[in-house]
């Protein structure tokens, strides 16, 4: 840690959620938030940034007969978010610079601010441990300066099935204007050059690029404070997956998360790409991200 910058004793091991974007972040974020001891940003802090009271409105979860009964899907149903606003209102940008962020990128009146709003939302929501996510650049050496005892989660997914969510959202044109991961690596330039800048191929150099960011951000953390949990894995058996998630984090085992994880749906895309991509994307795709699937364990 940087000179002058000590661990907050009020926060104890926050539980930081990470994933290159289209991976499975969003829902594995919704069923480990449901866990009776942590809290999170929700939907309307993260509108609200400078308003944690509005966290205390996530109580009412946590009660017997109403909370199960509240749809994840209407609107005053407290959520947790990846509160992109919250943190960079908190951090006066830095968090959101479309880059790597190193130790030093944070600043003591940044790293103070968003303690203090981590004590605030646990204070009002009445919680013990703190869960955060955030998706592209890891963010690891930041976060661990500003948070010495975090543990991190890495959802990892077939980077097939990224591209294939990643070409089908709004957000993203399948252009360069939506590259944002800094100087692209010459030998990944050429490809693209050579395939005439095919989307499905830039979507493929997003999740390869990524990936690498996350594999050398993790080199730099004991293994008790890194975890890796694989999309599929998760769809295939989510008990099991959280049952390993909850004894990495140090978390207690509970009836009510239990019944909570078992009654949301998951559903595996993961062969999607298979029938939304072209033959011909596909077979350019397939050539490109064949060895970095092997390095990452996906099979091909």
């Amino acid at each position: 840690m940087s000179p002058g910058i000590e661990k907050d004793p009020a926060i104890d091991r926050p539980i930081c959620i990470l994933g290159t974007g289209r991976s499975g972040t969003t829902l594995f974020f919704r069923v480990l938030s449901q866990h009776p001891h942590l809290g999170w940003f929700s939907n309307f802090t993260n509108k609200h940034p400078r308003a944690p009271w509005l966290a205390a409105w996530s109580r009412i979860l946590d009660l017997p007969v109403v909370g199960p009964r509240m749809s994840f899907d209407w609107r005053l149903t407290p959520k947790p978010r990846e509160a992109n606003r919250l943190l960079a209102e908190i951090t006066e940008g830095v968090f959101s610079q479309p880059r790597r962020l190193t130790a030093a990128d944070a600043l003591p009146e940044h790293v103070e601010a968003l303690r203090a709003s981590v004590r605030a939302h646990l204070g009002w929501q009445g919680k013990k441990r703190f869960l955060h996510k955030h998706t592209g650049f890891p963010r690891i050496d930041w976060l661990t300066e500003v948070f010495p005892d975090a543990r991190f989660i890495h959802v990892a997914r077939d980077g097939r099935a990224v591209v294939n969510s990643m070409v089908n959202v709004s957000w993203w044109d399948g252009t360069m204007d939506s590259w944002w991961w800094g100087d692209m690596d010459a030998a990944d330039q050429a490809v693209l050059e050579s395939c005439r800048h095919e989307p499905a191929v830039l979507a493929g150099v997003v999740w390869k690029t990524l990936m690498d960011y996350i594999a050398d951000a993790r080199a730099s953390l004991p293994a008790d404070r890194f975890l890796e949990i694989r999309y599929d894995g998760m769809v295939r058996d989510p008990r099991g997956t959280m049952a390993r998630v909850l004894d990495f984090c140090g978390l207690p085992a509970s009836n009510r998360f239990d019944v909570r994880v078992s009654s949301i749906r998951v559903h595996d895309f993961d062969d999607k790409w298979k029938k939304d991509l072209g033959e011909e994307s596909i077979r350019l795709l397939q050539d490109y991200l064949a060895p970095h699937l092997e390095k990452h364990g996906f099979p091909l």
